[in-house]
Order: structure tokens, then sequence, then C-alpha cells
């Protein structure tokens, strides 16, 4: 008995230890109180690997063991069982199982506080703030200084007595910095808490963290922000003696006028208040003034009048280190380009600014009638100081031979010799991309080109197409019912000029109209001339002008040759009674051509042979069907090549027992029994009977002992 004892024993610990061994370690997640983490191998260590000693009464595996508070482990449930400091250390050594970690605590208006539980622990146990004092994990309500300094929250122990008070000392908690400022400002923390304390400038004069809100020399000026203290009394004024903050100064420059003003240069001569807050408002709140503003004795303009300084009003290249030609974007001209390098070798910039043109944004555009007028441009530019604005207009504004999408073309530089722009624009054309653009029949009527072009003043647009249009086009129509048709100017203008068909037949561009068949045969479009006396007539002779193609019809092997029947038929016989070209055109099957329809409407026997027999006059190619069927079956190979050598006509089979294309009708094996479809003949004397068993392999193929598969053109060797 005892022999099987130990055995029996050892496998009843298999599972147990198994177990074990998949919860090496084990993490709780306490409401409260963060992570729990317990280790398996720790404690089977000290227990002598035995699994039962928790497992048998404290955690039974059998059953879910309910979670225990910390008050209940104290009464010896749980891991109070053994950790009561007798038989392991006591569950007041929270941080033996109780993660911690630096706690960063977001504070309003201030930034990120790092409590230290490190720190605190070296002194404290958990049970004297925890949770007393503070609810473990997050959810801790947010507590201000003031009800800090009531004794709430860290107030509790920093009253003073306990440790250092909450009312001072805030850097021993609140990180402090260096601010630096965009303006190369820069304020130190550290040499203010040398004289004063936090509160002295928190929350009064400045709100810290991310809400804090930046205030302007001018504010400062009026006690605001800095200015609370920098008075002139309590310390040094911010009117002055910018110097003590803002470290170094830089030139700042004006990127769109390309000019620098030198801080170094005027710090020579002047102090920064001089300027500072009374000329200039620095940072995000300073203005920018024109030139015209600066005239007026604003910004640079106080100083530089005349007297103190030279004037804005001249001597620009002083601060203005360069210039650049400007263009301006006109809407009806297009671009047009302003020379400064050109001006400046005979002007100086005073000479237009500010007087003729205010730069900047002040800057006002004039119409070329203002400039006729004498203002802008035109104060110069009046047929005795330089050339008049009236005329000349290709020496500012760019004009180029400009080509239209019929090959047309007009050239500026040959028309500028005659006339002037204003001849022509606006009143017959606006330039630019709001241009209309006008038909030839517009012409014809005196709109744009035709206001000249009408016979007397210039050539007129009803002929010599030529001169403007240089090169013709084989034009390509998209015919719905018959594909595309070209039409070859190039054939035609060896015969004809181009006034005998535009515009009195046809009109051009966008005006052009299409014409039917049945228009033209009525004398319109090209049954002007093709009317059997001037030309062959639209009524006849149709594939002179609509490209016919034999068409293959690859599905059944069919041939239809268009040459063949334009032999003996016109088109219109069959186009478009019978057949629709093109793509809509319809598909018809045998029996509906039987019918009378499509190919059937004159192969009927007595106009033509009937579509009942004779397949193989249209029908030139056979091609074996496959018909797929499933793996346990065998697909099965139909070869018509094969049957025809056996004597057989197409119309044996088709229409009577099998109807060929869409039309046709699939049977199983029991309708060929019945007679139908292949059981016709397979299931008589005449070929072998689809209810012989030992004859499936002959059209089934693929399996094994059947007879191999064969292909069109090579009958199997039965």
């Amino acid at each position: 008995m005892k022999r099987f004892l130990l055995p029996l024993m050892l496998l009843l610990m298999i599972p147990v230890l198994l177990f074990a061994k998949e919860f090496k370690v084990v993490t709780f997640k306490t409401e409260n109180a963060g992570k729990v983490v317990f280790n398996h191998d720790i404690h089977l260590n000290k227990l002598g690997s035995n699994c039962t000693v928790c497992h048998k009464t404290i955690f039974p595996i059998t059953k879910k063991v309910p979670p225990v508070t910390m008050a209940e482990m104290e009464k010896g449930k749980s891991c109070g069982a053994c950790h009561n400091k007798t038989r392991a250390f006591a569950l007041t050594e929270c941080v033996r199982c109780h993660i911690v970690k630096e706690v960063p605590i977001e504070i309003p208006d201030f930034g990120t506080l790092i409590f230290s539980h490190n720190f605190h622990l070296g002194m404290y146990g958990c049970g004297e703030c925890h949770n007393k004092l503070f609810k473990p994990g997050p959810g801790n309500p947010h507590v201000s200084m003031a009800q800090m300094a009531g004794g709430v929250s860290c107030g509790a122990c920093h009253d003073g007595k306990t440790a250092f008070t909450v009312k001072e000392n805030c850097t021993k908690c609140h990180a402090v910095k260096d601010i630096a400022f965009t303006a190369d400002a820069l304020f130190s923390h550290k040499f203010h808490l040398e004289m004063y304390k936090c509160g002295d400038c928190h929350s009064k004069f400045f709100v810290a963290g991310p809400n804090s809100k930046r205030y302007s020399m001018r504010e400062m000026e009026q006690g605001k922000s800095c200015g609370g203290c920098h008075d002139g009394s309590t310390g040094f004024s911010v009117k002055g003696d910018c110097a003590k903050c803002h470290k170094t100064t830089k030139d700042i420059p004006f990127k769109k006028s390309d000019a620098l003003f030198s801080h170094k240069f005027h710090l020579g001569m002047y102090n920064c208040n001089d300027c500072h807050s009374g000329l200039f408002v620095g940072g995000v709140n300073s203005k920018r003034y024109t030139m015209a503003d600066m005239a007026k004795l604003r910004s640079c303009g106080a100083c530089h009048e005349g007297d103190v300084a030279f004037s804005v009003n001249g001597s620009c290249d002083r601060c203005h280190k360069s210039t650049k030609d400007i263009t301006f974007t006109i809407p009806d001209i297009g671009p047009v380009n302003f020379s400064h390098s050109l001006h400046l070798s005979m002007f100086k910039c005073d000479d237009c600014h500010n007087k003729v043109f205010t730069t900047g944004v002040a800057r006002k555009s004039f119409s070329m009638a203002e400039m006729e007028k004498g203002k802008s441009c035109g104060a110069c530019h009046e047929g005795k100081t330089a050339f008049s604005v009236a005329a000349n207009c290709g020496k500012c504004h760019p004009v180029k031979d400009i080509t239209f999408t019929d090959d047309a073309r007009f050239s500026h530089t040959k028309h500028l010799e005659m006339y002037k722009c204003g001849d022509c624009h606006s009143k017959l054309f606006v330039a630019g991309p709001d241009n209309k653009r006008r038909t030839m029949v517009d012409m014809e009527k005196g709109a744009s080109c035709g206001a000249c072009h009408e016979g007397s003043t210039g050539f007129s647009v009803k002929g010599d197409c030529d001169k403007c249009h240089k090169s013709t086009i084989e034009v390509a129509f998209k015919v719905p019912e018959t594909g595309i048709t070209y039409f070859s100017h190039k054939f035609h203008i060896g015969m004809y000029k181009c006034g005998d068909c535009h515009n009195g037949i046809f009109t051009t561009g966008v005006a052009a109209k299409r014409y039917k068949m049945a228009d033209m045969e009525g004398g319109k479009s090209c049954g002007a001339c093709h009317d059997a006396k001037t030309a062959f007539t639209v009524k006849e002779n149709c594939e002179k002008c609509h490209p016919v193609k034999e068409i293959q019809f690859k599905e059944s092997g069919a041939l239809f040759s268009h040459k063949f029947h334009l032999g003996v038929y016109r088109c219109n016989d069959c186009h478009s009674k019978l057949f629709v070209p093109g793509e809509g055109n319809k598909r018809y099957t045998m029996p509906d051509m039987e019918k009378g329809r499509s190919c059937g409407a004159c192969h009927e026997s007595n106009t033509a042979f009937a579509v009942t027999g004779s397949c193989s006059k249209c029908h030139n190619v056979t091609r074996a069907v496959k018909y797929e069927l499933p793996a346990n079956t065998g697909s099965v190979l139909f070869s018509h090549k094969l049957h025809i050598s056996k004597g057989y006509n197409c119309g044996d089979c088709h229409n009577n027992l099998i109807a060929p294309g869409v039309a046709r009708k699939q049977y199983k094996m029991k309708d060929m029994d019945d007679g139908k479809s292949c059981g016709a003949c397979h299931g008589a004397a005449m070929a072998f009977s689809v209810k012989d068993q030992g004859s499936c392999g002959r059209c089934h193929g693929g399996r094994s002992g059947d007879i191999p598969q064969f292909q069109e053109g090579m009958p199997p060797n039965y």
C-alpha cells in the first residue's frame, strides 16, 4: 500500500505545480492603491515549494476568491495570515507590495510639480498620508495653496512646525527657471528671489504657466507686469535703461522693401527711450507705417524730416539697399514690368516717390485713362518728357502673336505697324483671359476681326481664309450610326476655295452644325455638291466616306463581308433598317434570324440561301465546345470536326436539337436518356448510347480508365 501512496501524491501535485508555473508573477489592480505584484517563486522558496500551504485554505484554486481589504488582512485574512510581523513582514510595510513612483501633479496656471515618494518614505509610513490626506491613484481633487495654508493636503505637515510652511519656500517644491523672451530679454528668478517672495508677484502681476499673458512695453509703462515695480521708485523704470533687461539688440530687415534698420548705428547717438515706446511699439504690437505716413512725421519721419536727419522724401538708398523690378498684373492686359534699374539711370527716387507714387500698402493703381490725364506714369509719359501713354503700348505691355485652335494666327507686330492698341482694345477685344471668342459667322456680322475685315478696310473674313489660317486639318466626325467618318481638307482644296463652303454651307468652330444623311439628301451640308451632278451622290457610294470593314464574330466563327455584299446591295438596304452600325448594334440568335430578323430578312431561301442550312457559308470555322462539369464527372469536349467527318450537316443538329449561341439550353443526362440533345442520336443504333455506362469515358474525359480527351480535329481512338 505504501508503495503506491508516494506516486499517487506526486500525481495529485502535478496540476498544482503546473498552475504555479503558469502564474509565476501575478499583478493585482487595486481600486485606490495602484498595482500589487505577487511573485510565486519567492513564496515557494520560503515554503519549501509546498503550494498547498496557501492554495488549500487561504487561496483555494477550485473557486474564485473575492477581493480582500487591508483592514480584513490586518485581521488575518488573505495575505494577512502570514504577513503578521511574526511569520513574515507586517502589512504596514506597504512599499514591499505596492509599487510607488514619483508623481507629477498638474498645477493650473503654474505647470507641473513632482512629488517624491522616495524622499517622504524615508521619514514617514504610507498610512500617515493614505487615505487620511490623499487617496492613492488618480482622482484626487485639486487643492489650492490657500487651502493648504489652512491645513489641507500637504499643509497638514507643511505648517512650519512638522515641516517647512507652504506659505513660503515655494521653490522647494515649484521649480523656477530664468525666462527668455523673444526680444532677447531675460528674466532671472534667482536674482528676484533674493529680494522678494513668490507671492509678491504671483498671481498679482503674473499668472504663471501656459495661461501666462505677454505685455507690451507700453502696457508696462502703465503699471502692468514688470511695470508694477519698475516705475522709477521701487525699481528702475521700464521707460529707460532697456539694456538692463534686453541684453542685445539686432538690426531689423524689412524684407518686402529690402530696407535695413540698424539698432547699433542709432544707439551710438540715441537712447532706447528716445524712440520706444513713443514712436515705436516693439514686439507683436508693433505697427508698420508707409512712406507717406513717415512724410507726416510718423515713425522714422519724426527725426528724418530734413533737419534732425536726412528726409524720408529723399536719399532712399540710405535705408533701401536695393531696388527690384515690379510686375503689375493687369486684369485685361496681362503682366506689365516696371524697371527700377532703367529709371534710376535717369532719375532719383524722390522724383517719383512719394509725389507721383505712394509705396507699400498705400500704393494706388491707376487706369490708362487716368495716366493720360497726367497721373502715375502719365506725369512723365506725356509725349514731351518721355513717350506718351496714349501710344506705344508695346513698350510697356508685352504683346505676342496669338495662335488659335484652328491654326489661325493673329500678329500683333503686323497690326501695330498700321494701328494703335486703342483702335482694338477694349472696343473690339478685351485683352487677357476674359476675352470672348467669336465664330466666323459673328465676324461676318462685324464682330471681332470682322469690324475691319469687311472687304473695304481689310480683306473680308468671307474669303482668303489662308491669310489667317496657316494650315487645314483633316476632320474626323464621330458618327454614332457609322463610326468615325473622315473629311479631307487637303483633297477638297485641290478643287475648291475655302469660301466655296465656308460659311455658306458649313459654319465653323463652336457654331458648326451636324446634319443627318436625310438632310444631305435634301441638299444640305455635303449634299450641296454631292448630288450626282457636281460630285457623287450621298444616296450611294457610302463607303467613299464611311469606312467599312469585314466583321468577324469570334464566338461563332462567322464572318460578314461588307465587300461581298456591297457588290450586290447598297448600304441603306441594310442600314439602319436591319442593322444599327456601331456600338448600339444588337446581336441576334439563329432562331431570331429564322423569324426574318437581321441576316434572316434576306437569307430566307428566296432572296438568298436560308439561315437554316448551309451554315458553313458564313461559319467557315468550327471549334470544339467544352462543357465545364464538376471534377467527379469530368468535363466534356464536343468536336464539330469529328461529327462533320461522320457525314452530318449542321442542320441535322441546329436548330432542331441544339440551339446555338446565347439561346443554347443545358441538358442533363436524364434528358438525354429521354432522347433530347445528344440523346437523339446517342440512344439508338446510330451511335453509342448515353445509357451505356461503359461508354461514359468517350465523352467525359479526365478520369482513370477513360479514353484520353481529344482536341478539335483529332478524334479519339475508339
